[in-house]
C-alpha cells in the first residue's frame, strides 16, 4: 500500500496577544499541563510551522513568536486525534469566549492507493 499526501499534515493554534499580555500567560500555562513547551524563533519557522513540528517529540509543543502581537503553538502531529487538534480544542474549551484563540486545520486529505486490506479474521 502506498500513501500519498500532497502537503504536510499539521494544524496550528494562533494566539493573538495584546501589549499587556505577559509572556508566560494563561494560554501557555494551559498547554503546559499536557505538553512540554519548546520555544522557536525565526522567520523561516513562522512561514512553515511544520519545520518546528519536525523538531519536537510527541510530548512537546512548539511555541513560535510572530512579532509582538501573536504566537503560534504547534504540536507534533495533526488530524482528529493529533496534538494540534488537541491543543486547539483544549484552549477553546478552557477559554470558550476568547477571540484571541484561532485554530487552523491545515491537514491535507490522505489518498490511499492499492488494494483494500481485509481486517476481518
Amino acid at each position: 500500500m502506498q500513501v500519498n499526501n500532497s502537503q504536510p499534515s499539521f494544524g496550528s493554534t494562533l494566539l493573538k496577544l495584546t501589549p499587556d499580555t505577559p509572556i508566560v500567560n494563561k494560554y501557555l500555562n494551559t498547554v503546559s499541563q499536557y505538553f512540554e513547551l519548546k520555544g522557536f524563533a525565526g522567520d523561516k519557522l513562522i512561514m512553515k510551522p511544520q519545520l518546528a513540528a519536525d523538531q519536537i517529540d510527541f510530548s512537546q509543543a512548539a511555541v513560535i513568536p510572530k512579532g509582538n502581537d501573536s504566537m503560534l503553538i504547534v504540536g507534533k502531529d495533526g488530524g482528529p486525534g493529533g496534538a494540534d487538534t488537541f491543543i486547539g480544542r483544549i484552549l477553546k474549551e478552557t477559554f470558550p469566549n476568547d477571540k484571541a484563540i484561532v485554530y487552523t486545520d491545515d491537514i491535507a486529505p490522505v489518498k490511499l492507493e492499492g488494494p483494500v486490506i481485509d481486517m476481518d479474521f
